[in-house]
């Protein structure tokens, strides 16, 4: 998937929660600035590409997913002093980089997300991960989802 569909994918997958926090009657604030770092960092896998590491590797794991999301935990319980800033920070990091794996496990290229436990190959072959349309509606939708729990 491109960047623009990660980002919705992540929304997408997401946004349910706010609805959820909403209903119960807490404050959203964090949840949705949880949100948006998350949709925000779901394309953090593909620096394979920048760092020119072979794509869909390493940084297309599960375990890829653990490292980020601690190290975003460590950065927001500091930024945040307290529990709640660790939990942001690991819900965020892990939460981006799963979103985006699940994005990949949809088109045709084969990768291993349980690397280095399982060498099992995962892909749906849904869709191109090229495809604009289904990467623009990814998007379009993800929008959608964000802003539905602000109309109730």
């Amino acid at each position: 998937m491109l960047k623009e569909g990660h980002f919705g994918l992540s929304l997408i997958l997401f946004s349910p929660f706010l609805i959820l926090f909403k209903i119960s009657g807490v404050d959203i604030t964090n949840i949705l600035v949880t949100d948006f770092l998350m949709a925000g960092l779901s394309s953090i896998p593909d620096l394979d590409i920048t760092f020119e590491i072979r794509h869909r590797g390493i940084t297309h794991t599960i375990l890829f997913g653990i490292i980020v999301g601690i190290l975003f935990s460590i950065l927001f319980g500091y930024a945040y002093g307290s529990l709640l800033g660790w939990a942001m920070g690991f819900v965020a990091g892990f939460g981006g980089t799963a979103s985006h794996l699940l994005g990949d496990a949809m088109t045709y290229m084969e990768f291993k997300p349980l690397y280095p436990f399982s060498d099992r190959q995962v892909a749906f072959g849904i869709f191109r991960a090229s495809d604009r349309t289904v990467n623009r509606a990814m998007l379009t939708i993800g929008a959608i989802t964000i802003i539905i729990p602000f109309l109730f």
